[in-house]
């Protein structure tokens, strides 16, 4: 008797694929198109360089709110459903970010492209994750973390061909991209087991909730830390030393191959070597160098470098991260509490990015957030030294 062939939404190489491809969309196109389109937007005086700032913080609050969301959401429905409905979010606001209706319409736009990072970074790792060996989730959360570096790569290399230096067909192509991969992952993006039946499987395992307060600690202080690369490195270089526009959009494809190598890198490789609470400080003294590569030279090619090692940091502090909360917190907890620290994450992103455009507002130039930088990643150094691994559970998985 021949076996019933397995659906597609089901095989575990294309959950991967999509997974990978959500991330992309949300987190690579529809969160990081903001960033190598500054220089333009500043250029034709869509926004100012502390209004750059400011939108940042409004993103960051849509992506607290949308954390929020998200969690409520998936305990009424299914971690498949709400990512979906957060990548179309996506897919509108990037579209409508074409119009130059002013400042507050792009802060609305920022503010729906936030929903739709929050549901990518949360639940796309939760989905590859759920019905395979602990192990085995550990490698693809890694892959798909992945995908929101190939998402800056491609944006960045391919924004000064496609658009120039004109913003509105900047939104429209990325808009065009984020369709395409919402198509092709749509089936994949659905929960393989049900969250009553993950709650029921789960229950027993104990949540280390103290080592999940320390690990939110470290994340909230990382998350400050990567404000100045993720939002103002495009601008700094073309502003402060003086480099094109279309020179400085490209720059961000090396700070999406430090985010698409940050993950497998740090989260895979490394992990496997030295064990992830090793690794988890590495991540954090790798993005203290990338902050004082810009602090301490004016270098084109340092600063261009800088993110690059930023990137690095980044992804690969985020999927050791989200890969120890499945650890302390279980799965039936995974994504209660991968929510709860990316709401962590995004308050202190935007308190951050208002920070920087206020010191920039006030004459403090550039530079000074960058100091911010390096001090949070000190902080962040400090408390990931705390979140040591409980009796029984190896470090390496």
């Amino acid at each position: 008797m021949t076996q019933p062939m397995t659906r597609l939404s089901e095989r575990t190489w294309y959950r991967v694929l999509a997974c990978t491809l959500g991330m992309l969309a949300s987190i690579g196109l529809v969160r990081y198109a903001y960033s190598p389109l500054v220089p333009a937007m500043i250029d034709q005086d869509w926004l100012s360089s502390s209004q750059v700032g400011y939108l940042g913080t409004v993103n960051f609050i849509g992506n607290f709110i949308g954390a929020i969301v998200c969690a409520w959401l998936s305990r009424r429905f299914t971690g498949g459903v709400v990512c979906r409905i957060a990548l179309l979010i996506g897919f509108i606001s990037v579209g409508l970010s074409a119009i130059d209706f002013g400042p507050w319409w792009l802060a609305g736009c920022r503010f729906m492209a936030g929903l739709t990072a929050a549901g990518g970074m949360i639940l796309t790792p939760a989905l590859v994750a759920q019905g395979v060996a602990e192990k085995l989730g550990g490698k693809l959360i890694s892959i798909v973390f992945a995908g929101s570096g190939l998402g800056v790569i491609l944006l960045s290399l391919t924004l000064p061909l496609v658009a120039g230096e004109d913003p509105t067909w900047g939104w429209l192509y990325t808009a065009a991209l984020t369709l395409v991969c919402l198509i092709i992952a749509w089936p994949g993006l659905r929960t393989r087991i049900s969250d009553s039946q993950s709650t029921s499987e789960g229950t027993q395992q104990k949540v280390y909730r103290g080592k999940l307060i320390l690990l939110g600690t470290a994340y909230l202080f990382a998350a400050a830390a990567i404000v100045p690369h993720s939002i103002y490195l495009a601008a700094y270089i073309h502003e402060v030393l003086k480099q094109p526009i279309s020179f400085s959009m490209m720059v961000y494809a090396i700070y999406g191959v430090g985010i698409m190598l940050g993950g497998p890198v740090m989260g895979g490789v490394v992990s496997r070597l030295v064990g992830r609470y090793i690794a988890l400080a590495l991540c954090m003294l790798i993005g203290l160098a990338a902050a004082l590569m810009v602090l301490f030279t004016t270098d084109i090619w340092t600063a261009v470098a800088s993110g690059l090692v930023l990137g690095i940091a980044q992804m690969g502090y985020a999927s050791i991260i989200t890969h120890r909360v499945l650890v302390l917190a279980g799965s039936a907890g995974h994504i209660k509490w991968w929510g709860r620290l990316t709401i962590i994450f995004n308050v202190s992103m935007a308190a951050a990015a208002f920070a920087m455009g206020y010191m920039i507002h006030l004459g403090m130039g550039y530079l000074a957030g960058f100091w911010m930088a390096a001090g949070c990643f000190v902080a962040a150094f400090i408390f990931a030294l705390t979140v040591t691994v409980p009796k029984g559970i190896d470090s390496r998985i």
